[in-house]
């Protein structure tokens, strides 16, 4: 096809796609670390880094670049598929080879050296502008930036620009000021949210031990008998066969009958499931009866569906020798059953009801209706509020660390300095991350004996039974969290300022030639049809990873945050959080809900997609330069997902000259387990016509 470029790109003739898959398999690996982007906040649907700098790269290098020191620039060192073969073979005579079973770190924990950096010196593009338009969590702008290149992104959700600016920008302008900072910062929030919240939460009352978890089963009442029911669709809470009986005490008044538990060590003895496909079972043996689907929504849309506590997961510290002859402390999981003391919903109510005027007046605790349009099931199950989704001891902890947020951000020296303004946006994504862990939506991994988290899947799923984090314990709950934010910070540091990390470690500065100095970072929170602080022809590159159709809905998702970080960060950041919820109606995907009153609700949403997305390509049409390259990176299955994007390319002017299928997605992820869903990510090399 007739085009304005005259010369080719890396991307139009060559690339790695098996070694680029490897390596993006490796970094998504859940037995080792995933990288600090991806632990710093959830964001769905987040490209691997080591595929976004490869596609950058490709997009800007020759066709005749050579392929070696490509392969070193994006951190391949070695040969990642003669090391597949060999942790096959080692895997089926059970030979264990360890952590340094490839020969070489993974590829995006590689920072580019002098030669790296003294090889893309020649090539003049390597000095250009790159932008992303629907960036997301920040992968691409992330790596463009760690190639020393100028980076531009966008994105319509306000959520993700927070991500973006923690991501992206912060630590590479402010480096290890921002760590100091934030420490400081984090250690004076847990000190003080810890000892508001000590109250509700007993100690455990075994010497040497502690509670780790406790997991709760949501209850409705037989219609028939009046007992109290708790819902789960199992009692596991071990793969050793550990888990749970329920004792119905059927002697008692109606309004007082309810079920004990004792926990049992085989799986041959745990009680039957009592909810399955929406219909619930009475565990009382004098009744046994089933109860219909719409029951239990009726009540739970009454507001009769309640909560009861039925498993403590617990540490016990215990002395273990080792091979010296000394002892070495470990702490050892199990499992009990509540007691009289763990159950404080009357105190907690209390409390709540006393607070909570309080709380909605200072605007802490969220107000926002879950939508209508939402097309999950949370709603038939009486969630009216984002605040529904957390149960009273869960909404009291997060209300208090609202609460401490602001007293602290109160206490701060007006006007506040752009790395107070970064330390406080941090809390708050710490905060997220405490919620994404403690909420009703996350259930107890009885297979792995951890916590899941709220957003294992891609929805709003109705969750039965439930799991809580234990907040109040030294090194976990808010700890935990304000931890691994540091932890965070301090990686991405590392990653986009490797001299200065090494520096630290060494004691000595290594910058290669003149002063480092940041490469210009442009992020905007806008609808990507319209970016207007970028001038036409004036972007080198353009690498997306476009909203995946009917995949993932952003907007809806990210209001689980919104709504908390508009009263968190929004103090701080008042520009990207005025809107009631997110944009839902401007966002770029397939989304079935916005036409739901309407024949043909499908394929209305599947044509909106088409219509938006060729407005952002014709938005990028105009600022690419007459001789750029725009790289997608897109992984959907439907044939309705490809006719909708390609015909948004043609329709913008571009035409497609290279692609390449790119094996990025975990296999037991759950998002692709079991489905009919795509793991591969196609690379598609776009060029504007003529």
């Amino acid at each position: 096809p007739s085009t304005t470029s005259t010369d080719t790109r890396l991307i139009e003739r060559w690339l790695p796609i098996t070694e680029i898959g490897i390596e993006s398999l490796r970094e998504r690996t859940p037995m080792t670390p995933f990288p600090a982007p991806n632990r710093l906040h959830i964001w769905w649907a987040r490209r691997p880094l080591v595929a976004s700098r490869a596609a950058i790269l490709a997009s800007l290098l020759p066709a005749d670049a050579d392929h070696e020191q490509f392969k070193h620039a994006l951190g391949i060192h070695g040969d990642p598929m003669a090391a597949r073969k060999r942790i096959a073979a080692a895997d089926r005579t059970g030979e264990r080879l360890g952590a340094d079973a490839y020969g070489y770190k993974r590829a995006f924990t590689w920072s580019l050296d002098a030669h790296d950096r003294s090889w893309l010196a020649n090539f003049s593009r390597l000095k250009g502008t790159v932008l992303d338009p629907t960036a997301g969590g920040g992968s691409i702008p992330f790596e463009a930036v760690r190639l020393g290149l100028t980076a531009i992104a966008n994105d319509i959700n306000p959520v993700a620009s927070l991500i973006e600016y923690a991501t992206v920008k912060w630590p590479v302008e402010f480096g290890t000021q921002l760590k100091t900072a934030f420490e400081q910062l984090g250690q004076e929030f847990t000190l003080n949210v810890r000892r508001r919240i000590a109250n509700f939460f007993p100690p455990e009352p075994e010497i040497d031990s502690r509670p780790d978890a406790y997991v709760w089963a949501r209850t409705i009442r037989c219609p028939y008998c009046e007992g109290l029911v708790p819902l789960s669709p199992n009692w596991r809470l071990a793969p050793d066969g550990t888990g749970i009986r329920l004792i119905p005490k059927c002697e008692q008044a109606a309004t007082k009958r309810r079920c004990d538990f004792e926990i049992v060590r085989k799986a041959a003895d745990q009680s039957a499931p009592t909810v399955a496909d929406g219909a619930a079972t009475c565990p009382f043996t004098d009744c046994g009866r089933v109860i219909d689907p719409t029951e239990v929504k009726r009540q739970a849309q009454a507001g009769g569906m309640g909560q009861q506590l039925y498993a403590v997961v617990l540490k016990r510290r215990i002395q273990v020798p080792t091979k010296s002859g000394k002892f070495r402390v470990k702490w050892k999981r199990d499992y009990r059953v509540p007691q009289g003391e763990d159950d404080n919903a009357s105190a907690v109510a209390t409390f709540l009801a006393e607070k909570m005027p309080e709380w909605e007046a200072m605007d802490i605790v969220p107000s926002e209706r879950y939508p209508e349009m939402f097309s999950d099931r949370v709603k038939a199950y009486g969630v009216n509020y984002w605040r529904d989704l957390f149960h009273p001891r869960q909404l009291l902890c997060h209300c208090t660390a609202v609460e401490v947020y602001r007293e602290l951000l109160e206490q701060r020296t007006k006007p506040l300095n752009d790395i107070t303004k970064a330390a406080f946006a941090y809390l708050a994504l710490s905060l997220d991350k405490f919620m994404d862990y403690n909420s009703r939506l996350l259930t107890w991994h009885s297979g792995r004996e951890v916590m899941d988290h709220t957003f294992r899947q891609h929805a709003f799923a109705v969750k039965w039974s439930h799991a809580e984090m234990a907040p109040q314990v030294d090194g976990l709950g808010y700890d935990w969290v304000v931890r691994s934010t540091t932890e965070c910070i301090e990686e991405l540091i590392q990653l986009t300022r490797p001299a200065e990390a090494r520096a630290r470690d060494s004691g000595e500065l290594d910058f290669v030639d003149e002063p480092w100095s940041p490469p210009r970072i442009n992020l905007a929170c806008g609808s990507g049809d319209s970016i207007p602080s970028v001038g036409s022809s004036s972007v080198d590159a353009i690498v997306m990873d476009p909203p995946y159709y009917d995949n993932v809905m952003y907007a809806e998702l990210s209001d689980f945050f919104y709504v908390w970080l508009k009263r968190t960060a929004g103090l701080v950041f008042p520009e990207l959080f005025r809107r009631q919820l997110t944009d839902k109606e401007n966002e770029a995907v397939a989304n079935p809900a916005k036409f739901k009153d309407q024949k043909g609700a499908k394929a209305l949403a599947g044509r909106d997609y088409q219509e938006r997305m060729a407005s952002i390509f014709a938005e990028c049409r105009r600022v690419l330069k007459p001789d750029g390259i725009m790289t997608l990176m897109f992984t959907h299955k439907a044939t309705g997902a490809w006719d909708a994007l390609t015909k948004g390319l043609m329709h913008a002017g571009f035409t497609i000259t290279a692609s390449w299928p790119i094996n990025t997605e975990a296999a037991g992820s759950l998002h692709i387990k079991d489905k009919a869903a795509a793991n591969s990510t196609i690379f598609l090399a776009c060029r504007p016509r003529a």
